[in-house]
């Protein structure tokens, strides 16, 4: 069964909408990898998630075409990154679901390679709850992996894990080793810590959300440690993503929509 919905015909995307298919939307960016890693990264690590979970569903997921360009401005400091205005990012992602809740697809999930569009990406799956009969979420690739990561890590936490760090750069090791700088690697300068309230990690960040312009605390763009990552490390954690995903689907699936109700006095009154 095809698992890619771009080569599907416009019947086969009414018949799949019949059959309850979850749409996977892959979210991702084009930005700064440090010297080591080519500006692609983030793209290419959610769609081999998301596309080979739905390749393992036996039909249950089909994965959408990519939103390839993220919010980004933070960034701006280094060649290789392109950025759209937050607003225009969630109009953008809402109205990619949208479309797909417009064929009779009830279940969409954002699955997101770019830290700074979580939150946006987050928005957009609730402003589809809240104006369609569909349910729609939002997850990071990353936070699907955090088994895997919890068993292999090696960096410091928190703070270790951030930005062209040992996670990132296991995974394009792992997917793609022959773009990979391997002489090019340089540790983190950028203070992943700052104190107690606000300090950065893909797996668990201060009280305090902050995030500075990147080019104001670091030269090379890198935050964490690649010299630390391995391939071995990269297919685990793609391999955990991947199991998480089909399974998160699976239960997504089955998840009840009870009816709407309002308990406002107003609507009361007016019975």
């Amino acid at each position: 069964m095809k698992h890619l919905y771009r080569t599907l015909t416009w019947p086969e995307a009414r018949e799949r909408a019949s059959e309850g298919a979850v749409i996977v939307i892959p979210v991702a960016a084009i930005e700064q990898h440090g010297y080591h890693l080519p500006i692609d990264v983030d793209n290419v690590l959610v769609e081999h998630v998301t596309e080979e979970a739905a390749r393992r569903s036996n039909g249950r997921i089909l994965t959408a075409p990519m939103i390839h360009y993220g919010f980004n401005e933070h960034n701006m400091g280094f060649p290789g990154t392109i950025t759209v205005r937050e607003y225009v990012f969630i109009d953008f992602c809402y109205d990619v679901a949208h479309s797909f809740v417009r064929q009779g697809f009830d279940r969409i999930v954002f699955v997101n390679g770019q830290g700074s569009n979580q939150m946006l990406c987050n928005l957009a799956a609730r402003r589809i709850n809240n104006t369609t009969r569909a349910l729609a979420g939002a997850v990071a690739h990353w936070a699907l992996a955090k088994d895997a990561v919890d068993r292999l890590r090696e960096s410091e936490y928190p703070g270790g894990m951030a930005h062209a760090c040992e996670f990132e750069t296991s995974l394009y090791m792992y997917l793609k080793p022959e773009l990979v700088e391997k002489d090019k690697m340089t540790r983190r300068e950028a203070p992943s810590r700052v104190n107690q309230f606000v300090y950065d990690d893909l797996f668990g960040s201060g009280p305090v959300h902050m995030v500075n312009r990147w080019s104001r605390i670091s030269e090379s763009g890198v935050e964490g440690d690649p010299l630390l990552a391995t391939a071995d490390k990269g297919k685990e954690f793609a391999e955990c993503s991947i199991r998480n995903l089909v399974e998160f689907c699976r239960l997504f699936r089955q998840q009840p929509v009870p009816p709407e109700r309002d308990f406002n006095y107003s609507n009361e009154r007016l019975d």
